[in-house]
């Protein structure tokens, strides 16, 4: 990786977005899922979605900060003086990522609400936290990082994927997505391979929460790579959805960028108070998601040989070889990292999927 793309990640071009709430389409009638919506980034996309017309459900883990959130979103608009601007809806549930019996009840609610002819357009995988040093096991027994970042997403998108791929069977193709949250931390802190084969021997035995960050976004980029393969493959299925991975469903991650958000609550605040300068409005990771999520530049085809986006809606020129290597499976002369990753997943998550 050069040091044009580390720079240019950041220091964008300023107002280089192509998609901002200023022009972006109306969202009427789609439907919508956040993680973390009540705050930073995810807070953002709820209210610039909201304001599209779209249907948002919240999916977070504290109701009192949900209910501020659409409070003050839905004060937003009120109070913009545009009378004939319409506005969508705003629904909060609960969802602690580091419990999976709360994301399973989680994607039941949400499945319930939506009832037997509902939709879900876009995923958006946003939630996650900062590095965290002597971070506790999950209830589950799982290493922190890692389960609130990356496998309680998994496990999100796998009891969503029914209604994904039912949405794509109508909607517009390449139109419904998975949005899959990154960092530029993936090419700068991560260690070779993006997730070291040590790390699904033995989780516990990486005490590096740096490491644990980066390497937990590396992974987010490895499942959206490996989910739309699978969806590609599975794509021509008789079976309808396609199989257990769908099929039509867009999955792709990107680096956001750099922001001042609530993520930085758990870093030592030294480190926080040196970053500062660079960071940015959570607004313009919102419009890096946007891109991700509703431009036509992204395809199916980008999706499953592992494109990746960064922060104000553009294509990465070119990851760290090590990481390319690990995204391609050993058929393709990579070293199947990815695809061990995704398969350590599915047994973690197994018994939440019944």
């Amino acid at each position: 990786m050069s040091f044009a793309t580390s720079w240019t990640q950041f220091f964008p071009p300023r107002d280089s977005a192509p998609l901002t709430e200023a022009n972006l389409p109306s969202q009427s009638g789609k439907v919508f899922i956040v993680t973390g919506g009540s705050s930073g980034i995810g807070y953002e996309l709820s209210r610039i979605l909201y304001g599209a017309g779209g249907k948002v459900y919240m999916l977070t883990r504290s109701k009192e900060h949900a209910e501020d959130a659409v409070g003050r979103i839905k004060a937003h608009y009120a109070g913009d003086g545009d009378k004939s601007k319409k506005t969508g809806t705003l629904e909060f549930i609960y969802m602690d990522l580091v419990d999976f019996t709360t994301i399973k009840a989680a994607a039941r609610q949400f499945l319930d609400r939506e009832g037997p002819d509902g939709r879900l357009d876009i995923l958006f995988n946003n939630a996650g936290t900062g590095s965290m040093k002597n971070a506790p096991p999950t209830p589950q027994g799982h290493e922190y990082h890692f389960a609130t970042n990356s496998l309680g997403h998994h496990l999100l998108t796998r009891l969503l994927t029914p209604i994904l791929s039912q949405t794509a069977k109508t909607a517009p193709k390449d139109s419904v997505r998975a949005v899959w949250a990154a960092s530029v931390l993936v090419e700068l802190m991560s260690p070779k391979e993006g997730v070291r084969k040590e790390y699904l021997q033995d989780p516990f035995s990486i005490k590096d929460p740096n490491e644990l960050y980066a390497s937990s976004k590396v992974a987010n980029w490895f499942l959206a790579s490996e989910f739309a393969r699978r969806q590609s493959s599975s794509s021509s299925s008789s079976a309808g959805a396609g199989g257990v991975f769908g099929a039509g469903v867009v999955h792709l991650a990107g680096n956001p960028g750099n922001y001042s958000t609530g993520i930085w609550r758990t870093v030592p605040s030294w480190l926080t108070f040196v970053v500062s300068p660079l960071l940015r409005e959570p607004v313009h990771g919102a419009e890096t998601f946007m891109w991700m999520a509703f431009s036509d530049e992204v395809t199916m085809a980008d999706a499953a040989v592992g494109r990746y986006a960064m922060c104000d809606g553009r294509w990465h020129p070119g990851q760290r070889a090590d990481l390319v290597w690990g995204l391609k499976g050993e058929e393709e002369g990579g070293s199947g990292r990815a695809r061990e990753y995704f398969e350590w997943c599915e047994e973690r998550v197994k018994e939440f999927l019944v």
